[in-house]
């Protein structure tokens, strides 16, 4: 007897099936749903019984969040013995209680619980690793359920504070994606959530962490010249890792690059004496990640003067003009004169290598003009100084 018992509280604790309250307006003399039997899907739970006779139909409720009961649906079809109650949660526990109903009188109802199935298993990331400058690339493994049709990408945005759907890949199969368009040395968070042909979802995968690759440092000891002719050379400390460094300049428009080179040393080739010119420069590695231009240091070069003007005295004789030549910043090695007779006449030139000069082939009664150019060992040629004679 006790064995008796024992099995049937197990029975109606597998199937659920027990006496609960009467629904409203309840008649304990109508007929009761016998057998109620559920089966549980992910996302759905069926309810099954036995056919009731002389009744009207079933009127089915369901227990809230809030503990109360509340109306499912109302069935007019008293053969009708199986009723789905649809969009459910995996792994959820509901109740349900079901009574029939004549002529608008309800009989007591009887109870059933059920849980829906686990939803389908997390997806399990592989490898995550970066590729170039500002991608990544994450793989994760085939999901065993042959229901499920792809994936959902997500990543997690530091900003706002929450996880955003990025992408989505079917079929099962396709099982990698790269993210691109990263910052540089920032480390990016990812997770899947596979999906069914019904739209089931798992859990999210654990969180997958990848960096992309670091910007190399600053680089540092940048110099530049200022006394050469037409020509600036720009050095630098080397950077460990680096493939090449680019030489940038500033323009109207701010920095832009002249130049790419391996080597820590840039020749800069200009046609202008006394020019000056602004420069940074920054490291590349392998992976294309840059430097910080913003915080590069700036250096300033030029290219080396023209001489200073060079002094002259004169001193008229009966032969000529004597001239006496100085160099101001002791640059000249040698001077350049431009002789012109006349408003109309010829010009002459001469090149002397002292720091005097005597011209003699003078007419007189006649004006002339002298215009002395100092020259440095580079060639540079300084603004002249004008001389006029009358002789």
């Amino acid at each position: 007897m006790k064995k008796l018992i024992i099995l049937v509280s197990i029975l109606f604790l597998i199937t659920g099936c027990v006496k609960n309250n009467p629904t409203p307006k309840s008649n304990p003399n109508l007929p009761m749903t016998k057998n109620i039997r559920a089966y549980p899907e992910r996302s759905f739970i069926a309810l099954k019984w036995n056919v009731v006779k002389n009744i009207d139909g079933y009127y089915i409720e369901k227990l809230g969040k809030d503990k109360k009961w509340k109306k499912l649906v109302k069935i007019n079809n008293p053969y009708q013995t199986i009723y789905v109650d649809t969009n459910l949660n995996p792994s959820t526990i509901y109740t349900y209680r079901i009574a029939t109903f004549k002529n608008n009188q309800f009989s007591l109802a009887n109870k059933i619980t059920s849980k829906t199935l686990p939803t389908i298993s997390q997806v399990i990331p592989l490898e995550a690793k970066p590729l170039k400058k500002g991608m990544v690339k994450i793989i994760f493994r085939p999901h065993i359920n042959e229901r499920v049709k792809g994936y959902i990408i997500e990543k997690f945005n530091d900003k706002n504070v929450k996880w955003e759907q990025i992408a989505t890949l079917e079929p099962r199969y396709n099982v990698e994606y790269i993210d691109s368009g990263l910052e540089d040395g920032r480390i990016y968070k990812y997770r899947v959530i596979a999906y069914t042909f019904d739209n089931l979802k798992s859990i999210p995968s654990n969180i997958i962490k990848v960096s992309t690759y670091p910007k190399p440092p600053v680089v540092m000891n940048i110099k530049a010249t200022n006394n050469l002719p037409k020509k600036i050379v720009i050095t630098w400390s080397s950077v460990n890792g680096a493939k090449y460094y680019k030489v940038y300049k500033k323009g109207i428009l701010g920095y832009k690059v002249i130049a790419k080179t391996t080597d820590t040393k840039y020749v800069d080739k200009i046609n202008k004496d006394g020019k000056v010119e602004f420069y940074k420069v920054t490291a590349v590695t392998p992976y294309d990640t840059e430097s910080l231009l913003n915080k590069t240091p700036e250096v300033m070069g030029e290219t080396l003067p023209a001489p200073a003007k060079p002094l002259v005295s004169t001193n008229l004789i009966l032969s000529g003009i004597e001239f006496f030549f100085s160099s101001p910043d002791e640059r000249a090695i040698k001077y350049l004169i431009i002789k012109k007779e006349g408003i109309f006449g010829k010009e002459e030139k001469f090149i002397v290598s002292s720091q005097q000069f005597l011209d003699t082939k003078l007419k007189k009664d006649t004006s002339y003009t002298y215009e002395i150019y100092a020259v440095d060992k580079y060639g540079l040629i300084s603004d002249p100084t004008k001389i006029k004679v009358d002789f």
